[in-house]
């Protein structure tokens, strides 16, 4: 068991009144994910809305996004994800919104599931909005989702704004955008790379070339928690690097007042029980 603790920054979750996502076609309950969780030892989950979720009904998600961090406070924390399309007047609105009335931590910018130019004007109102909120940014990058979401299309982002800290989701997915994406890294000190998808190798460089202080671990769905938590294991990390990757980066960056669990307590309470 961790003494620090272990925060997942990077988890989706559509809306509850539909049986899958529109695009992505997964839903998971919170139920599933706080039972994921403890399963897995994991004290923090940051949810986001699905890239499906792409029109003003997502308002409803943020809503259900807040509802569960009130049900389960320090342990559920929001994240806004609002299709840049839908226009700047509800793009600001909502996102302003969800972090100054719902306590959201960040902002994502799905370049795959929205087709949004990251160099684009509509991209641009949600960096605004983030700016103007204090808010990070994480933003789709990989294969899937070309061109927009090449990590090298996020480099005019980087320059013009050069005091917010971009999260890029996947850190590139695999192999050379994956190389790309810490490069990148290695170039802004402004990016941040998220692990899920990308491989252990490619973590490992990250964490040698960029440093563990801008690493973040993320799983996207509760089967791949244990995944996600085993690839920082495999990379050579040592205990400090691990605290700062697992759940540091996160709780410094999207400023969390996470609950750290008592797993020895509930391993015990549950052996009591049998």
């Amino acid at each position: 068991m961790a003494d620090y603790p272990v925060v997942n920054g990077h988890h989706h979750i559509g809306n509850p009144n539909a049986e899958q996502d529109r695009t992505f076609e997964w839903s998971e309950s919170i139920a599933q994910i706080i039972g994921a969780m403890d399963e897995n030892e994991v004290d923090a989950t940051i949810l986001q809305p699905l890239g499906g979720e792409n029109d003003r009904s997502v308002s409803e998600v943020h809503d259900h996004i807040y509802e569960a961090s009130q049900a389960y406070e320090g342990r559920i924390f929001g994240t806004a994800a609002v299709n840049p399309h839908l226009g700047t007047e509800f793009v600001h609105e909502e996102i302003t919104r969800c972090v100054q009335e719902l306590d959201f931590k960040f902002v994502k910018l799905h370049t795959l599931a929205w087709g949004v130019d990251p160099t684009s004007d509509i991209a641009y109102d949600v960096y605004d909005a983030c700016v103007e909120n204090d808010v990070p940014v994480m933003v789709h990058t990989g294969p899937h989702g070309m061109p927009f979401s090449i990590p090298g299309m996020f480099m005019p982002v980087a320059e013009d704004y050069p005091d917010l800290p971009i999260v890029f989701a996947h850190m590139g997915g695999a192999y050379t955008l994956t190389q790309e994406a810490i490069l990148m890294a290695e170039r802004y000190d402004n990016i941040y790379l998220d692990t899920t998808l990308a491989l252990n190798m490619y973590v490992r460089r990250a964490m040698e070339t960029v440093g563990a202080d801008r690493l973040l671990m993320a799983a996207e769905h509760s089967t791949n928690i244990p995944v996600a938590l085993t690839k920082i294991d495999c990379i050579g990390a040592s205990e400090e690097q691990k605290r700062k990757i697992l759940g540091g980066n996160a709780v410094d960056l999207y400023d969390l007042d996470v609950a750290k669990q008592d797993w020895n307590a509930q391993e015990v309470a549950t052996a009591d029980e049998d």
